[in-house]
């Protein structure tokens, strides 16, 4: 039966739209990314990448509970060949997206044919906001992008293997899903999106039923997805999963901001406006755009329920989907950082493919399914003229070109990182004396959390950009340390222990080696020891601190020495050379080197 309203164009038609529209939303997204920078997560690659050698190890890391083993492949590659390059990180980015367009667009004519609402549906997916997040931002797009990539050409090659029992199609179908589950193990969900096109368009009759059906004609099918699926769950829970069973109230909470406000307002363009966190937003929709969108999307469910026999099954695609995600937030990330995490679209990139599909399949036949979904005969459908369809599709993409502006905008104005590096390198070229000795100290954390150690210190971060400085365990006048705006600056010692006693000039060494006690123990790493001296010649000395040692060249006259000062004691010894009689230490202070002092 014909749909009234729908339109067949061309093969060529079709296609070249579908590209123009491809085209088009690159063209947003290569300049969202033009004024992008690396951000967060993105360091601790790059540093992962620059430090760490090539390994099982390296590639078989847990992240965050990811496991992505070609994601570090191609991280290290990116690392080693293009450390800081934001232009070709930046057009990895781009042509992972380009292919999943692409192949949404493939996937569209197959499933549908040559009609203008495979047009409606791309646009929905190239325009909606859910995909821009990961989009621009590598960290997460290293993940998101590969699955949206392994959805569509997985989802493709599944339903040729259910129109002909190919069993090459059942090859590429695994090949696909087993691509996508290297770069993320969230792709393990294309399994649940498998079973329900099976089950709801290639089986007939109740569910019992049609899982027999299904076992009766696709038994190979069946048993080759367990043998993929089984032992990868296995492996995850051995060496991935790391969350815990949510509460019932995390997961109302959860659910809420990531169905009910995120979700429902960004399939009808929104969410128009944002909370911004640093660089990253939060959907905020006002109640009354969330209460609009609940009404259009349960409006469009009714009205594709009372127009055709078989819409209902196709919301299961989008409910499994977003189900998945409350679930995996709650249980993973939820329980630390808060249910508005919910919030956050780069958690459901995968929502824009599955709802155009879903759209899809709720109001046209899948081509090659058994089960049709057919017009219901005698109702009216006012809603589905061309100039209605049209108008709808412009009026969404419209706004959701405003509220990814907007996301944008945010993203490019508060990413703290390019300055911080900017300011660093202009810092750098300024002082004198180079190679300047540096404290490797951490990253502020508003540019990576400290849980990174050590890719978050300074010697791992900036190793591949060849800084002309170099991380002493001692230095003589100077030593520098980072400010959090990125600004050089002499490192100051926060006093933790001092020097007691002395007399005169402080503690005048000897041929005997001298102990200078301090007002209390030390016990452990990261400390520094500030000493000011005053020698008529220059002198070697060997510092003693419990057991640990270190030798010094002084310089004659009035200096500080800085020397790192870890382990267990509560004296510091020094035994010094002939040269080195007479010469006076007259300020002694141990504590942690820092770039400013801590702010009340």
């Amino acid at each position: 039966m014909s749909h009234p309203g729908i339109r067949h164009r061309t093969r060529s038609d079709v296609r070249r739209l579908g590209l123009l529209v491809i085209a088009l939303a690159l063209a947003f997204r290569i300049w969202s990314l033009a004024g992008s920078w690396f951000y967060f997560d993105d360091l601790a690659f790059l540093s992962a990448g620059t430090n760490d050698p090539l390994s099982w190890h390296f590639i078989g890391r847990n992240y965050a509970g990811h496991l992505m083993p070609a994601g570090w492949l191609v991280i290290k590659a990116l690392a080693t060949w293009a450390p800081y390059q934001w232009g070709v990180w930046a057009g990895f980015l781009v042509a992972l997206q380009a292919v999943a367009s692409l192949g949404m667009l493939r996937l569209l004519r197959s499933m549908f044919g040559e009609t203008r609402l495979v047009l409606v549906l791309l646009a929905g997916y190239c325009f909606y906001v859910f995909t821009l997040p990961a989009g621009v931002w590598f960290a997460a797009g290293i993940n998101q992008l590969p699955l949206q990539v392994a959805l569509v050409f997985g989802v493709h090659a599944h339903l040729s293997y259910l129109r002909t029992h190919r069993w090459q199609s059942l090859v590429v179908t695994l090949a696909w899903t087993v691509v996508g589950l290297a770069f993320y193990e969230k792709a393990a969900i294309l399994f649940g999106f498998y079973a329900i096109l099976a089950l709801g368009w290639f089986a007939r009759g109740k569910l019992t039923e049609r899982l027999s059906m299904l076992w009766r004609d696709y038994p190979v099918g069946i048993i080759a997805h367990g043998a993929v699926a089984v032992p990868y769950v296995a492996i995850y829970l051995k060496f991935g999963l790391h969350g815990t069973q949510p509460a019932s109230t995390l997961l109302s909470s959860v659910g809420y901001r990531l169905v009910a406000v995120a979700f429902s307002t960004g399939v009808v363009g929104g969410p128009f406006e944002w909370r911004s966190m640093s660089a990253n937003s939060l959907a905020d929709p006002s109640d009354l755009i969330s209460l609009g969108s609940w009404v259009a999307v349960g409006s469009l469910v009714y009205y594709a329920y009372t127009t055709r026999t078989a819409s209902r099954r196709a919301w299961s695609l989008i409910a499994f989907s977003l189900a998945a995600n409350v679930y995996l937030l709650s249980s993973a990330r939820a329980d630390l950082v808060g249910p508005d995490i919910g919030l956050e679209y780069r958690y459901q990139t995968e929502s824009a493919a599955i709802f155009v599909l879903a759209l899809g399949l709720a109001f046209l036949p899948l081509i090659g399914a058994p089960e049709v979904n057919r017009l219901r005969e005698g109702v009216p459908r006012p809603h589905e003229r061309p100039v209605v369809i049209r108008t709808v599709t412009i009026v969404v993409v419209a706004f959701s070109l405003v509220s990814s502006l907007a996301y944008v905008r945010n993203w490019q104005d508060h990413n703290p990182t390019e300055p911080y590096f900017d300011q660093l390198a202009a810092s750098i070229a300024d002082t004198p004396g180079r190679p300047l000795p540096l404290v490797d100290l951490s990253l502020p954390q508003n540019l990576l959390w400290a849980f990174g150690y050590p890719e978050n210190t300074d010697s791992h971060i900036f190793k591949a950009l060849h800084y002309p400085v170099y991380y002493p365990d001692s230095s003589v006048d100077r030593l520098y340390a980072i400010k959090d705006d990125g600004e050089l600056t002499q490192a100051i010692v926060l006093p933790a222990r001092t020097m007691v006693g002395g007399s005169g000039c402080g503690y005048v060494l000897h041929r005997a080696p001298t102990e200078i006690p301090l007002d209390g123990p030390v016990v452990g790493g990261g400390w520094w020891i500030r000493m000011e001296y005053g020698a008529p010649r220059a002198f070697a000395v060997r510092i003693g601190m419990g057991s640990t040692t270190m030798r010094m060249r002084l310089p004659a006259g009035a200096h500080t020495a800085y020397f790192k000062a870890d382990g267990s004691y509560n004296t510091v010894r020094l035994a010094n050379d002939a040269a080195g009689r007479s010469a006076c230490i007259t300020h002694l202070v141990l504590g942690n080197a820092v770039a400013q002092l801590p702010t009340t």
